[in-house]
């Protein structure tokens, strides 16, 4: 191997541990509800994406990462006296079998802070810096997620 398709390998695999990381060290909500199957725990997801202004993207649940993920929700607006420059989030819910025909949920909200202050309002511009994950945000979206299968278990 040349030395430049090694430093490309260490680059790689250094840009690949950085992703897996950022998941791993996350800040995570947990929670169980009753479920029926993947394809439902999919709907539902989907559902409460929607009902929290995040939008659905991709096919729906990676089987091998037990996860789905939204798209961004962005907010460009700054507020002042919050020394906001404007940010975005999206969430993620992992579930996966527990016991007794209950499903056990994680669910986390990323957030990213726009750190560009001559243009925040416009998107082409933005330099999105990572933020601390939003713990509010992940346990409403938990509670929709686990009010949502628990009513519909009921029928």
């Amino acid at each position: 191997m040349t030395i430049s398709k090694l430093a490309a390998s260490a680059a790689l695999l250094l840009l690949m541990s950085s992703c897996a990381t950022t998941i791993a060290e996350a800040d995570w909500v947990k929670g169980e509800a009753p479920g029926a199957s993947q394809k439902v725990l999919t709907e539902v997801t989907k559902m409460v994406f929607g009902k929290s202004g995040l939008p659905v993207v991709g096919p729906g649940f990676d089987p091998v990462t037990h996860t789905m993920r939204s798209g961004w929700r962005t907010d460009l607006v700054p507020i002042k006296r919050q020394r906001s420059r404007g940010f975005r989030e999206r969430a993620w819910v992992k579930f996966t079998p527990a016991k007794d025909g209950l499903f056990s949920f994680e669910v986390r909200v990323e957030t990213q802070i726009n750190k560009n202050l001559a243009r925040p309002l416009d998107l082409q511009y933005a330099d999105w810096e990572e933020g601390p994950d939003s713990e509010k945000r992940a346990r409403h979206i938990l509670q929709l997620l686990t009010a949502s299968l628990r009513q519909g278990s009921r029928r």
